[in-house]
């Protein structure tokens, strides 16, 4: 007996447009998810970017902070004209201070400016330039300011640098020296200035400190950075030894600075002048200081297109580039400058 088989059921399948459109959902699926993943990248880089601009001017702040409220700050006292052997540009050159020290002590401002001790003026800079005699490493941005600060250091050495200034003080009087080579010991009255004895004074070392801004930080050209002169060795061999100069916060691009000075003497702030502009017989009692901060890197889409106009600028500055920036601003009131 012959038996008929019965057909096989037909096999089930996607047709050619339903294959297209699964792959055309899928495509879009894959495509959504990367653009997700590249939108939150993005969104990542841009707040890591915002948070170390945000640590370069807390830093940059409080470097430039510290050293303007201890400025006009003589160890025991904070009367600049108390202290012997400070000296105003063109005055003769205090006797305890060989020629070769007076030119490395004038080296940030040019032949007997005696840069360094004029501690009258505890504070100064520029406007709009470099302003200093002494080269500036990397070369200076055009437009940013310099600012100058004096002052004693905040504690005292445990031993003498023969190769450093130094404030000797007590309550009422003070006096600037270079120690003796080997009389290092400050508890030892011979190392001292005549007059002076340990226990009713102290020493602290001269700081002459100079902020400016470099186009070019040291580990990448083209990338400005915020940089500090400090009174170094004045018993070097040359005359560039008298300064040292280092890089403190890179991304700085540029500084700007107004004075709040007293007029009058009732110690409150009478007006606001560039750093350059200071009245004859004017205390400096506060200074305001702006700081602009660029990314390292650009970013791709992004336009930084707003103008930035602070301080005294007389036109705004506007980048139009690719680099994100931020603005910060302090006014700092100077503690040692109300006797």
């Amino acid at each position: 007996m012959i038996r008929s088989r019965s057909p096989a059921p037909a096999t089930a399948g996607f047709s050619l447009a339903e294959l297209m459109l699964a792959l055309t959902l899928g495509l879009g699926l894959v495509l959504g998810m990367v653009a997700i993943q590249q939108q939150g990248s993005r969104l990542s880089r841009n707040v890591a970017t915002a948070g170390r601009l945000q640590d370069a001017a807390r830093l940059a702040l409080g470097v430039i902070e510290t050293d303007l409220r201890m400025a006009n700050h003589w160890g025991l006292h904070s009367r600049a004209d108390w202290i012997a052997n400070r000296a105003q540009p063109g005055d003769p050159l205090p006797a305890p201070f060989s020629s070769a020290q007076g030119d490395r002590i004038s080296v940030c401002g040019g032949a007997d400016s005696h840069w360094a001790i004029h501690l009258e003026q505890y504070v100064e800079g520029s406007n709009g330039g470099y302003g200093l005699a002494c080269a500036a490493t990397g070369g200076s941005r055009p437009g940013s300011d310099t600012l100058v600060v004096r002052r004693a250091a905040d504690t005292a050495p445990a031993s003498l640098d023969p190769q450093r200034i130094y404030v000797q003080s007590r309550r009422t009087q003070g006096v600037l020296f270079v120690p003796q080579a080997g009389c290092t010991n400050p508890s030892q009255a011979a190392c001292l200035p005549a007059g002076y004895a340990p226990g009713s004074s102290q020493s602290r070392a001269l700081l002459a400190r100079a902020y400016y801004v470099s186009p070019n930080s040291t580990q990448r050209p083209g990338l400005p950075a915020l940089r500090r002169k400090s009174l170094g060795n004045v018993n070097s061999a040359s005359v560039g030894g008298a300064m040292t100069d280092e890089e403190l916060v890179a991304g700085i691009e540029d500084l700007q600075v107004r004075f709040g000075v007293d007029t009058n003497g009732d110690t409150s702030v009478d007006s606001y002048v560039n750093p350059n502009a200071v009245p004859a017989g004017a205390d400096v009692i506060s200074a305001t200081i702006w700081l602009r901060i660029r990314a390292e890197e650009p970013e791709v889409g992004f336009t930084d297109g707003r103008s930035y106009q602070y301080a005294d600028m007389a036109s705004a500055f506007t980048p139009n580039d690719g680099f994100r920036r931020i603005l910060v601003t302090k006014t700092i009131q100077l503690r040692n400058t109300r006797v």
